[in-house]
């Protein structure tokens, strides 16, 4: 019987993660360019912040093959515990973290590294969030109950953007500069706090303690550590599955990170007012609780594929209206422009998505397989989105054409994977490992 506690659990706990997370998208387009990478071109400096932004992408496979290991062997509930401790820790410490002019040069490598530490964490988050919530549904709810971890990252969002947008409309720009910004990664701890006592609560799941997997063997090279993980075990039994979680989220990915993060550094190269975006990510982020959910709903019913693809279509469409309508400088028709990107285009995919992931996968490979392949899929598409926008807006002399066209082929790679993939909406994943694939040979 599928438990409410469960459900909360595992949304909270998101949202504090991706409070978190999603703080520093902003403070790099805002202030980190200013504070950790001073004397240089303004944009310039944007792409150095946005450098250490992408560094957090580029660990989460990382923390993805880490924590789906234990995930898949020691179970869900203490990974998700471990997660929001550590990312929660890193947090704080940003907030705490001296500036360039401080420290030199140390500040910068502090801030990457602790940056680092950000998206190890949150390779094993979302992930693990999803899979407690799949392996407790029932089956005609997964759609649904699987997508509420996405509305943890929509509130985080929603949760960080509202903390800077009360902090630059509060303070002066130096006020800001010398120690506001700071106040929003502080208030992390608070957060961590209640989440790690309410993440505590919540028990195994039955389907991870039915699978009965076999203890991993002490004393093992590391060579034989690797050949025998859950990771190396889901690419030899799954490797089309595992290439299709990698490109699936290709548009949703870039979309996010191009209109809720990019756009705010392309509004200040533009001299236009930030508020009207600040402000219009959060709507965004407040419609998306409805929208996500309501997409997952409707994957229940419809399927996964077609749910996902048509919100894929949606972002290739909105592309160059949606930078037209920011230049417009209106507050109303950016905002209409952020929800049918984020709000419609981006939560339809990120709706149908988490449960069509995890029905791919047997119950002793599922955590390391959504998360390794996942988390390569997000770096290599929604990581380096803002850096390599940034760098495009440059070298297209500050048109936005290069930036389209880079959404543009990420949602075809979202239509063309998800259309060859097989619908998954009737599937009955295996409860254990599958016969004749011992894991820790």
């Amino acid at each position: 019987m599928f438990q409410p506690r469960v459900a909360f659990a595992a949304v909270f706990g998101t949202t504090i993660e991706w409070y978190d997370f999603a703080l520093y998208g902003t403070a790099a387009a805002l202030v980190f360019n200013k504070v950790y990478f001073p004397g240089s071109d303004p944009l310039v400096g944007t792409v150095l912040a946005y450098g250490t932004f992408a560094i957090g992408f580029l660990a989460r496979p990382l923390g993805g093959a880490y924590f789906g290991e234990k995930g898949d062997t020691k179970g869900r509930k203490s990974v998700l515990v471990t997660t929001l401790l550590l990312m929660g820790l890193a947090t704080t410490a940003i907030g705490l973290l001296p500036t360039y002019s401080q420290i030199g040069a140390a500040a910068p490598i502090l801030l990457t590294l602790l940056r680092f530490v950000q998206g190890f964490a949150a390779g094993g988050e979302k992930t693990g969030a999803l899979i407690i919530l799949f392996e407790n549904a029932p089956p005609k709810w997964r759609g649904l109950l699987t997508s509420l971890p996405a509305i943890g990252t929509g509130t985080g969002t929603l949760l960080s953007t509202g903390a800077f947008a009360l902090v630059t409309g509060l303070l002066s720009e130096d006020a800001l500069l010398a120690w506001g910004w700071r106040l929003p990664f502080l208030f992390s701890a608070a957060l961590t706090f209640f989440g790690l006592w309410v993440r505590r609560s919540i028990d195994e799941t039955a389907e991870f303690k039915a699978a009965h997997i076999a203890p991993v063997a002490a004393h093992r090279s590391l060579r034989e550590r690797l050949a025998g993980s859950r990771f190396a075990a889901a690419w030899r039994r799954y490797p089309k599955q595992m290439l299709i979680v990698i490109g699936a989220g290709a548009a949703e990915n870039a979309g996010y990170y191009i209109f809720g993060t990019f756009s705010v550094a392309y509004a200040e190269d533009r001299h236009l007012p930030t508020a009207a975006l600040l402000s219009g990510i959060a709507v965004a982020a407040a419609v998306k609780l409805v929208t996500v959910p309501a997409f997952g709903a409707l994957s229940d019913k419809v399927g996964r594929r077609p749910v996902s693809i048509g919100g894929a279509l949606v972002l290739l469409a909105s592309a160059w209206p949606f930078f037209a309508l920011v230049d417009g400088g209106q507050t109303w028709t950016v905002w209409a422009a952020l929800l049918v990107t984020l709000g419609i285009g981006q939560s339809a995919i990120l709706g149908s998505q988490p449960a069509f992931f995890a029905e791919l996968f047997d119950t002793d490979v599922r955590f390391s397989a959504v998360g390794v392949a996942n988390n390569i899929g997000t770096v290599l598409t929604g990581g380096l989105a803002p850096v390599l926008a940034t760098t495009l807006l440059i070298w297209f002399d500050h048109s936005v054409t290069g930036v389209v066209v880079f959404i543009a082929l990420m949602s075809a790679v979202t239509v063309v994977t998800v259309a060859l993939a097989k619908e998954t909406r009737h599937a009955e994943p295996g409860r254990t490992a599958t016969a004749g694939h011992p894991v820790n040979a």
